[in-house]
């Protein structure tokens, strides 16, 4: 997946949505507010999320796109090796 696809893919309303989902369920600080409190920080998250992603792809020029690219990849490269590890390391588990 290319930066731009992923910035459209946040900027879909589901996508914002499980970046921030994913985010903020990692967090202590999130876990102990109340759930309409919880609520309010994902609406919140959600929309700073696709708003600034349908920012960044209608009026950052396609040339700083371009520059920021290689940071993406290298970073989402990172995440799915992170991921990939954590999945083989729960299934090969010797006990």
């Amino acid at each position: 997946m290319e930066l731009k696809d992923f910035l459209v893919w946040l900027a879909s309303g589901g996508g914002g949505i499980i970046a921030a989902s994913w985010l903020l369920e990692r967090w202590a600080w999130f876990q102990a507010k109340t759930a309409e409190i919880k609520e309010l920080i994902l609406w919140g998250s959600s929309a700073f999320l696709a708003v600034g992603s349908y920012a960044l792809v209608n009026y950052l020029p396609e040339a700083s796109l371009a520059m920021i690219a290689p940071y993406f990849y290298i970073v989402s490269g990172i995440f799915v090796t992170v991921v990939i590890g954590k999945l083989f390391h729960k299934v090969d588990k010797t006990e």
